[in-house]
């Protein structure tokens, strides 16, 4: 008896949406948050047929830095329910701002600088 087994485990992500007008929790601009699903699944004939491990993730589209999703709202982000997302809800994974946003004139400037090169306000 010849037994063939055609399946596996295997990682996806995928982009649910798009959060607009918020304010960034890294760097303070406006910007708008990227949301996507990752998860792991196992297949059977390259069919999905169960999946574990899932989480949501949120990349600011001014610095690019990433944070989880608290897995309700996620839910309800993808149903398109429209859930309003607070910092709370967001849990940081990465944060790395390469430059400083000066509150006057909301230049993104060099971290490096104490004071805003285009304005001279306080950094």
């Amino acid at each position: 008896m010849i037994f063939f087994f055609v399946g596996g485990a295997d990682q996806a992500q995928k982009p649910i949406g798009v959060y607009n007008n918020v304010i960034c929790p890294s760097c303070g601009m406006l910007t708008r948050y990227e949301i996507s699903k990752t998860y792991s699944y196992f297949h059977l004939f390259f069919i999905p047929t169960f999946r574990w491990n899932v989480r949501y993730l949120v990349t600011t589209g001014c610095c690019g830095n990433l944070y989880e999703l608290d897995p309700e709202i996620g839910r309800k982000f993808e149903r398109k329910q429209n859930p309003e997302i607070r910092n709370e809800h967001l849990r940081p994974l990465s944060q790395y701002v390469s430059f400083k946003s000066c509150s006057g004139c909301r230049a993104k400037v060099d971290t490096g600088y104490s004071f805003c090169p285009y304005c001279g306000q306080k950094l």
